[in-house]
């Protein structure tokens, strides 16, 4: 029998215009609409109609800056999640709505009563993509000099969901609990209504062994970067080993590698479009991209000179361990600063691409899922918005005619779509 869910999970990740730094610059492209309300319901609403279970937004709580130096053409706003996903809410019924918010930098009242109320008001929809903050000039933003150790933030995450447990099960049974921990320490309740869900769908994007163990314990949804199915897999494997070591069903928790795009009627049309990416991003903007990405800045350095690895892991913002095992292939191999940061521009931050047509790219998914590589994918387009009008027109109908997509939403809640219970 048919699963009416499909066997594919679809998620839109839709920060800004896209995943190439320079698509913004494409004909196509409306940068100037992210700050635009109607563009956000546009988007909403095309995605709805895709079928896809969710929109992430992701949120940033440092300046895109590079060692002090704001890039001058990276056009990658960042705005409020839950500002943004409110509004989508008003404009659609079904898609579920994930909002990232660290747990470093927040208060668990605070958080679980923005989640309650966006789950309320959109008739159970909400999810909390669950982060710690990596860039240690956030801490600089909360008046701290530096970053908890991974460990401790982890710690603390553990710490506050448990928190916020308390708060949304108070809102439901009414009464007033307690939690003491290394890290809080209340008894009281919030004055808000029960979620629809009980609680908001939990994701986490566990990586490292400490986000792994995390996403274990607790996650739903697991975000994750998986560039080959080779890597899909052995993720997967992994996660559901550490799922069902920690007393959960593994079946229960999904999968979701990021996966970005670019879409054509032919390949060549495809690829076509993917060197004009690239040639939107030159050497200029790409060493602008890594700085930022890197908090280190570039731009004093010769682009046809060799990477310089040490002046980078001196005062990179950044641990210097994880940039030299980034960088280590392309200094062995001689590549240039330029060159490097060209590649590096045209990968969505170590996920996967697709380049080709709407058929390829539903073989492609098929493939993926038929392999149990994945349980779906975390969609992030090119460029906004017409890649993702592109997806929605050609390609979920090649999904939806194999099965593998839902023709309709079975529920009208987030977990609904996940085939979860409230």
């Amino acid at each position: 029998m048919e699963n009416p869910n499909g066997r594919l999970h679809l998620w839109a990740f839709l920060q800004g215009i896209g995943f190439y730094p320079g698509g913004w610059r494409d004909q196509d492209a409306t940068p100037a609409a992210v700050f635009d309300r109607a563009y956000y319901e546009r988007v909403a609403r095309t995605a709805e109609a895709g079928c896809f279970d969710a929109i992430v937004f992701g949120d940033q709580l440092q300046g895109r800056d590079a060692a002090g130096r704001t890039p001058g053409r990276l056009a990658i706003p960042t705005l409020d999640p839950f500002t943004l996903l409110s509004v989508m809410a008003g404009a659609t019924s079904h898609i579920g709505l994930v909002a990232t918010v660290s747990t470093t930098f927040n208060e668990p009242a605070e958080v679980a009563a923005k989640f309650a109320a966006l789950d309320y008001l959109s008739g159970g929809r909400a999810g909390w993509n669950i982060v710690t903050t990596a860039h240690v000039n956030a801490a600089l933003n909360f008046g701290e000099t530096e970053l908890l150790d991974k460990s401790l933030r982890y710690d603390r995450a553990q710490a506050f969901l448990d928190a916020t447990e308390v708060f949304w099960r108070s809102s439901c049974d009414g009464k007033s609990d307690a939690l003491q921990n290394a890290w809080f320490d209340f008894a009281g309740k919030l004055a808000m209504p029960c979620p629809p869900q009980g609680r908001p769908l939990i994701v986490q994007a566990g990586q490292s062994p400490d986000g792994r163990a995390f996403a274990a314990g607790s996650a739903e949804a697991i975000f994750c970067a998986a560039p080959t199915i080779e890597a899909g897999r052995d993720y997967r494997n992994d996660m559901r080993a550490r799922i069902t070591a920690a007393g959960r069903d593994p079946n229960l928790v999904k999968i979701m590698p990021g996966l970005a795009f670019i879409l054509g009627s032919t390949e060549e049309e495809a690829r076509t479009t993917q060197a004009r990416m690239h040639e939107f991003a030159d050497d200029a903007l790409c060493i602008e991209y890594l700085s930022e990405s890197i908090g280190y800045d570039l731009t004093v350095h010769a682009p046809d000179a060799p990477i310089p690895i040490e002046d980078i892991a001196a005062t990179c913002e950044f641990p210097p361990a994880d940039i030299r095992k980034m960088m280590a292939p392309a200094i062995e191999s001689g590549r240039s600063l330029a060159d490097f940061c060209r590649d590096y521009a045209g990968k969505p931050r170590g996920h996967g691409i697709f380049v080709g047509t709407p058929e390829q790219f539903a073989d492609h998914m098929e493939t993926w899922i038929d392999a149990e590589a994945c349980d779906g994918f975390t969609l992030q387009p090119a460029f906004m918005p017409l890649e993702l009008d592109v997806f929605c027109a050609e390609v979920v109908p090649i999904l939806q005619q194999r099965g593998l997509l839902r023709k309709a939403y079975q529920g009208s809640q987030l977990r609904n779509h996940l085939g979860m219970a409230a």
